[in-house]
C-alpha cells in the first residue's frame, strides 16, 4: 500500500491533478461489483447467477470504489448486526466509497422491516461517523416499527451519505435522518406516511430531518408524516433546501413544512447556521409552511417560495433574541424575496426592515393574489409519479396562468 501511495502522488505530480483524483481512477480501475437478492444466499460468491441475500454480506466482501446491485423484489429477512443502549441497528454501514443500488428501474427492491421487532429503537440503516462517500440509490424501505420507543429511523447517518431516488413509506420511523456530525445530501428522494403511531412517537417522525454538520436536499418530497416534512431543529451546519415540497403534513404532530432552525432547550453552537430555502413548495400543512422555529439569529434566506393554505400561517419568521437570551421576538434578520403565498396567512411574526423582505406577493406593489391567478389549486396533483429519472411530476398546481401580474414570484 505504501508503494501503491507513492506511486500514485508522482502520477498525480506529473499529470498535474489532486492524489485523490489519482486515486479515485485507480480504485475505479480496479472497481468490482457484488449483487444481492430476496432469493440469495450469504454462501454464495456474490455474483449476479449466485448473489448474496444480505448488505452485510456484500459489504463484507467490498472496498471503496465497489457497486452492490440490489436486484428487484422484496427483502424480509434481516439480522440485527448491531446494538447499543438505544438502538438495533440491522444494515450498519462501516466501509467508506461504496455504492449500493437498483440493478434495474423497471424493477425497483423493496426493504420491508414490518418483521423486526423493536425491543428498542431501530436504525434500518446507519452510516457509521467516519464513513463517507457512500451512495444509495433507487430502492424503497417500508415498514419499519417503533414499538413504545420515542423514535425509529429508516436511514440514520452520522457519516457521509448520498442518497438519490430513495423512498421511505409507511414507516413508524424518520424517513431520512442525519444528526451528530453527519453530511451529504438527498436527491429525488420520497418520504411519506411515516407516522409514529404512540403519543410519544407521533411527535418525534419526520419526512426529512437534518441535525448534523450540513445537507443539501433537491427535488424531495414529503408528505402526510405525523411530525414535520423536513426539519433542522438543533443543526450545526447550514442545509440547503431547493426545489423541496411539503405537504398535508396533517397526521397529528407539530405538522410543518419546513421547520427550519431552532434548538429547543439544547444549546446552539457558537456560530448559528444560516440555511437556505430556495424553489420550495409547502403546501395544506396543519401548521406552518415556512417556519424559522426560534431560531437564535437569522433562520435562513428564503427566496422564490410558493405557500398554500398553511393553517398556522404560510410564513413564520419567529426568532429568538440571541444565543443567550431565549426570548421569543418576531424576525429581524430573515432575508425573504420573490416568495409568493395564497389562501391563509402570507406572513407572521415578521418585523423585518424593507429591505429584507420585498418584491413578495403579499407586499409587492398593486399586487393582489386571487384564485384565478393559478392553472390549479389541485393539492393532490404533488404526489402523482415521478417522472423519467426520478424527476418531480409535471403539475400544474400553483403555477401561474399566462400573462399573469405575479410572474418572477414562486418556485415554478
Amino acid at each position: 500500500m505504501k508503494y501503491l501511495t507513492k506511486k500514485l502522488f508522482l502520477i498525480s505530480t506529473f499529470m498535474g491533478i489532486s492524489l485523490a483524483s489519482v486515486f479515485s481512477l485507480a480504485t475505479t480501475a480496479y472497481a468490482s461489483s457484488f449483487y444481492i437478492s430476496p432469493n440469495g444466499n450469504d454462501n454464495n460468491p456474490g455474483t449476479i447467477s449466485s448473489p448474496f441475500l444480505t448488505i452485510s454480506k456484500a459489504q463484507e466482501k467490498a472496498n471503496y470504489g465497489d457497486t452492490v446491485y440490489i436486484l428487484g423484489g422484496t427483502y424480509t429477512k434481516f439480522n440485527i448486526t448491531k446494538s447499543d443502549a438505544n438502538y438495533n441497528y440491522v444494515n450498519n454501514i462501516t466501509k467508506s466509497g461504496i455504492t449500493y443500488r437498483a440493478y434495474s428501474s423497471k424493477n425497483i427492491p423493496i426493504f420491508d422491516f414490518s418483521k423486526v421487532l423493536p425491543s428498542k429503537r431501530i436504525a434500518a440503516f446507519l452510516i457509521e461517523p467516519g464513513v463517507s462517500n457512500v451512495t444509495f440509490l433507487s430502492f424503497q424501505v417500508t415498514g419499519v416499527k417503533v414499538g413504545t420507543q420515542k423514535q425509529s429511523e429508516c436511514f440514520r447517518v452520522e457519516g457521509n451519505a448520498t442518497l438519490n431516488q430513495v423512498v421511505c413509506h409507511d414507516n413508524e420511523a424518520n424517513g431520512f435522518y442525519f444528526v451528530n456530525h453527519g453530511t451529504g445530501s438527498c436527491i429525488k428522494c420520497d418520504s411519506y406516511n411515516n407516522i409514529g403511531p404512540t403519543k410519544n412517537s407521533i411527535g418525534n417522525t419526520d419526512g426529512f430531518g437534518a441535525h448534523g454538520d450540513g445537507v443539501t436536499f433537491s427535488y424531495c418530497r414529503a408528505w402526510h408524516n405525523s411530525d414535520d416534512g423536513f426539519d433542522c431543529l438543533t443543526s450545526n451546519g447550514a442545509n440547503t433546501f431547493d426545489h423541496c415540497w411539503a405537504f398535508n403534513m396533517n397526521a397529528g404532530g407539530d405538522s410543518n413544512g419546513f421547520k427550519i432552525g431552532g434548538y429547543g432547550a439544547g444549546a446552539p453552537p457558537n456560530k448559528v447556521p444560516i440555511h437556505t430555502v430556495k424553489y420550495c413548495l409547502s403546501a395544506n400543512n396543519n401548521a406552518h409552511g415556512f417556519y424559522a422555529n426560534h431560531q437564535p439569529g437569522q433562520s435562513a434566506t428564503w427566496t422564490y417560495n410558493s405557500a398554500y393554505n398553511n393553517k398556522a400561517g404560510n410564513f413564520d419568521m419567529l426568532e429568538r433574541i440571541s444565543r443567550n437570551n431565549s426570548i421569543d421576538i418576531p424576525g429581524t434578520r430573515e432575508i425573504v424575496h420573490y416568495n409568493l403565498t395564497y389562501g391563509g396567512n402570507a406572513i407572521k411574526n415578521s418585523n423585518l426592515p424593507s429591505q429584507n423582505v420585498s418584491n413578495n406577493s403579499w407586499n409587492k406593489n398593486g399586487i393582489v393574489v386571487s384564485s384565478s391567478d393559478f392553472q390549479s389549486l389541485d393539492v393532490n396533483q404533488l404526489s402523482s409519479p415521478r417522472g423519467t429519472n426520478g424527476a418531480l411530476p409535471l403539475i400544474t398546481f400553483m403555477h401561474l396562468t399566462s400573462g399573469s401580474h405575479l410572474a418572477g414570484l414562486g418556485c415554478f
